[in-house]
């Protein structure tokens, strides 16, 4: 007989093991975001992969307690807060004061007495551990840690999480994301800079300004005039100046949104969902932010780990993504949360001083170039919770959130996002930087050799290059009609040759 957890059809010859063990006997319908089972036969690997299952091997069989099971859950499978919160929370707390009394000193008794006292913040009936050793709660070869980590003197327990029990973050130390770790972009950024003048650096900056302020307008399709674009870019040429806060927030809203006639500036004070309405209104929601009650509290501990992370010395990037994510996770205002979430990432880039001052980093292109990869990042990550988040429609066809959702957004894996960011990164830095300067330098040359061969106006000169270009290194018969009916045939295809050769690597 086959059996089904979370929707899926459990591999034959197999048992429900750890978190799928655990969730299904509390009737817990959080998601479990790998589906985790053990094989009553030998196989061939210590784990192996079928579907959406992870099957171990039979020698990791483990008896069908709550304790064993949790045991194996904090030992072979990924942690995981959002889970292991609520499954603490349901746990007989003499069972747990038994099994950890049974041997305290041991690794995983003391991490699942600290995790279940961080977490919950109440304090089991235990004497402190005496003098003795500390052990890390994460494994530094698993997960990326805080390396100026905590000591739980209690438990004896490195507390190397990166975030605080009110809000935490979980990134695994994925081969991908290693390989990414040990590039040293920060380094490629300055030797790409360094081939040109400061000059050329400062005109790409400028350029780039622009196209990363016009590019995140566009990934949420919307099409602005200059002068927004314009405003926003100054924004974007301040990040990292001004520390993230409340006040931050609201002054960022306001200075995006222009007009607030039919909008609140700041965190709002109603639920906001992603999706869209049937032709009654009704609201067909993919996710809905965080509770408008619980904003206040989420945010400040939102901002609390921003300076945790600060302290805690790991990689800009990382830290820009989690940072960055969370808020749009939350979403804790009307409108404008996208943009403001992008922002965030050149905010902690910008402070944690990952490319020059001066220089602007266009990360916002290359995430329109690789949109639906980004979104699905994003989706991958919301809509597994909503079956989490009870609601109902309201007659203004907005929602109303029933239940306490807070932990779904103070809790979450950060790893898929920060492989995805990565990427975006190493490709403006490999890409998206060595082609703009590129473009300028040839752009420049070609305008000093047409400056020697004509006496033209300098706005003239710089239409005609972009006019060459635009139409495949030929000026246009239009164009020439138009606005250069002087140039002579020999002179046109003198000036042509000029922008081919100098714009031939482009």
């Amino acid at each position: 007989m086959s059996i089904a957890f979370q929707s899926e059809v459990l591999p034959s010859s197999c048992k429900l093991i750890g978190y799928s063990w655990l969730l299904n006997y509390f009737h817990i319908t959080l998601p479990l975001r790998q589906l985790s089972c053990v094989s009553e036969k030998r196989i061939a690997a210590q784990t192996i992969f079928k579907g959406k299952w992870l099957i171990f091997d039979s020698q990791l069989m483990v008896e069908e307690s709550l304790y064993a099971q949790l045991e194996f859950a904090i030992k072979h499978e990924h942690l995981d807060l959002l889970l292991l919160k609520k499954i603490l929370e349901l746990f007989p707390k003499e069972n747990l004061i038994t099994n950890i009394q049974n041997n305290s000193k041991r690794i995983l008794s003391k991490k699942i007495w600290f995790l279940y006292e961080f977490l919950l913040k109440t304090e089991l009936p235990l004497e402190d551990l005496p003098v003795g050793k500390y052990d890390d709660l994460l494994n530094k070869e698993k997960y990326i840690v805080n390396s100026n980590f905590s000591k739980s003197k209690r438990h004896k327990i490195n507390n190397n999480l990166l975030g605080t029990e009110e809000f935490c973050p979980i990134i695994k130390r994925t081969e991908k994301l290693q390989n990414y770790l040990e590039l040293n972009l920060k380094n490629e950024i300055t030797n790409v800079i360094g081939q040109v003048s400061k000059v050329l650096v400062r005109r790409a900056a400028s350029f780039l300004l622009l196209s990363d302020s016009k590019a995140s307008f566009e990934i949420e399709g919307e099409h602005p005039p200059k002068n927004r674009i314009e405003n926003w870019g100054k924004v974007i040429n301040e990040a990292g100046k001004s520390d993230l806060s409340i006040d931050e927030i609201q002054r960022l809203h306001a200075i995006l949104l222009q007009d607030s006639r039919f909008m609140k500036i700041g965190l709002r004070d109603e639920e906001v969902f992603l999706g869209d309405r049937d032709r009654d209104n009704y609201p067909i929601p993919e996710f809905i932010g965080a509770s408008s009650k619980s904003l206040t509290f989420l945010i400040s501990n939102w901002i609390e780990l921003d300076k945790k992370l600060i302290d805690a010395d790991i990689d800009p990037i990382l830290h820009a993504v989690i940072i960055a994510f969370s808020f749009v996770y939350i979403h804790p205002l009307e409108d404008g949360n996208g943009r403001i979430h992008r922002y965030l990432l050149h905010h902690v880039l910008a402070k944690q001083n990952f490319y020059p001052k001066g220089m602007i980093f266009p990360i916002s292109n290359v995430i329109l170039d690789e949109i639906d990869k980004y979104r699905d990042v994003i989706v991958a990550h919301t809509k597994p919770l909503m079956n989490s988040i009870e609601w109902e429609a309201t007659t203004t066809g907005n929602v109303k959130v029933l239940n306490d959702t807070d932990d779904l957004y103070r809790y979450f894996d950060s790893t898929q996002s920060c492989e995805f960011i990565y990427e975006c990164v190493q490709i403006t830095i490999e890409e998206t930087l060595p082609n703009e300067l590129k473009y300028l330098k040839s752009f420049d040359q070609s305008y000093t050799e047409i400056n020697k061969l004509l006496e033209m106006p300098d706005n003239k000169i710089r239409s005609l290059i972009t006019f060459v270009l635009q139409n495949n290194n030929k000026l246009s018969k239009n164009k020439k009609e138009k606005y250069f009916s002087q140039l002579t045939v020999n002179e046109v295809s003198t000036i042509e040759n000029i922008i081919s050769e100098n714009f031939s690597d482009e």
